[in-house]
């Protein structure tokens, strides 16, 4: 993600793709974050990182309608995206079966 900010005019690396970077940030943090908790507390954070990967998928598209980005990378992110979006619901699952009342 980092590295296409110096392909992009300064107008989309200052305002789509800013956001974008800090979500993928916080999506990062977090999930260091939730590696680091006991089980009985990971569920919650695994999913504010489920919903933080779908709105990075929809900025994606955007970047990608509004021809910031090239179809090229919006694959190869999109593709990457959905990697970890498997693993963490596997994540989630995981820890839902562990602990059904969650």
């Amino acid at each position: 993600m980092y590295g296409i900010n110096s392909q992009l005019n300064k107008k989309d690396k200052l305002g789509i793709h800013t956001k974008l970077l800090d979500l993928v940030l916080e999506i990062l943090k977090n999930s260091i974050d939730a590696g680091l908790l006991d089980k009985n507390n990971k569920l919650p954070i695994i999913k504010k990182i489920r919903r933080d990967i779908e709105t990075s998928k929809h900025l994606i598209r955007i970047e990608s309608d509004l021809k910031i980005i090239s179809d090229k990378f919006y694959i190869k992110t999109i593709q990457e995206l959905e990697k970890i979006s498997i693993m963490t619901n596997g994540w989630i699952r995981s820890l839902e079966s562990r602990n059904p009342q969650n």
